[in-house]
């Protein structure tokens, strides 16, 4: 078990390396462990035969049989992006001799339904601002605004400095210098959020070089943040309400706008190695979500 964890823990560690960011190295973790679970309990040491019990040595059987397993506990989209993981990890552990090859490599995946992204209705997104502006100050008004208006991610946001949203009250940048993968981006800021970030900057009584800052600390955590929009979910009754859902909402509002996919993409950061848009990833935007699902049907009604 010991050696297995050392082996896991270089694994996550080249990841790391890499640029993963820490939600994709948990992931990862997550998928190993509820393969390695599956696997100590059909293959309790020591096996009958006397061999190793170690979930590196598994066969395409025994990921077969796990796949049969997971089917029948899991969400389809988890079930699939563990196989994912798995195979990752498998082709990891041959390369570097902890496995005598990957048995995930033949395993057929699993077909589910690309689902959209959640994100808020223009009522939903009122809803929120309205209890910012009852419940909240200026600071919390702010990084709504920015997150509903630019589409940053969390960590992007902990990481503006005052230095990186050089603003006039007729036009405005927000500078993203590293975002996810280390990508640079500028992010025109509308109207609303100049406003917002002027009242925002003038009532600031701090020296930090962060825009947001906590009551312990000169820079938010994305935790912190976290935290904050959790508390508006409850306040809102909004269930589904998150960082990533009002980075979600920004996409999706240029999409309803017809705002052409190469432009959403090179706003949201979807771009590919060599610079150019992503546009497969930004095409998410455009797919139905659950409300358009049930109107759809609801078209067929009798009544």
């Amino acid at each position: 078990m010991q050696g297995e964890n050392i082996m896991i823990e270089a694994f996550i560690e080249e990841l790391r390396r890499q640029g993963k960011s820490p939600t994709t190295l948990r992931s990862y973790q997550d998928s190993w462990a509820r393969f390695s679970r599956w696997y100590q309990k059909e293959h309790p040491a020591p096996t009958p035969t006397g061999g190793s019990s170690m979930p590196q040595m598994a066969t395409q059987l025994d990921v077969a049989n796990f796949k049969r397993f997971a089917a029948n506990h899991f969400k389809p989209n988890t079930v699939a992006l563990t196989l994912t993981h798995l195979n990752v990890i498998f082709r990891w552990l041959a390369d570097h001799g902890h496995a005598p090859d990957n048995p995930v490599e033949q395993i057929d995946r699993i077909t589910v339904p690309q689902s959209s992204p959640k994100w808020l209705t223009r009522n939903e997104q009122n809803t929120l601002v309205r209890a910012v502006r009852q419940h909240g100050n200026i600071r919390e008004l702010a990084m709504v605004t920015l997150m509903l208006h630019t589409g940053v991610r969390v960590q992007e946001l902990c990481d503006i400095c005052v230095k990186d949203i050089p603003f006039t009250e007729r036009k405005g940048t927000l500078v993203i210098p590293n975002g996810k993968h280390g990508k640079y981006r500028e992010i025109p800021l509308n109207v609303d959020c100049r406003r917002i970030l002027q009242r925002y900057l003038e009532s600031r009584r701090t020296h930090s070089d962060y825009l947001f800052y906590s009551q312990r600390s000169e820079k938010m955590s994305p935790r912190g943040v976290s935290f904050l929009i959790a508390k508006y979910a409850k306040l809102t009754g909004i269930e589904h309400l998150t960082c990533h859902t009002l980075r979600h909402s920004f996409g999706h509002e240029l999409t309803v706008r017809k705002i052409p996919m190469d432009v959403i993409a090179r706003l949201m950061g979807h771009m590919k190695k060599d610079g150019s848009p992503n546009l497969q990833m930004t095409s998410r935007y455009t797919m139905p979500g659950e409300e358009d699902l049930v109107r759809a049907v609801e078209e067929l009604s009798w009544v």
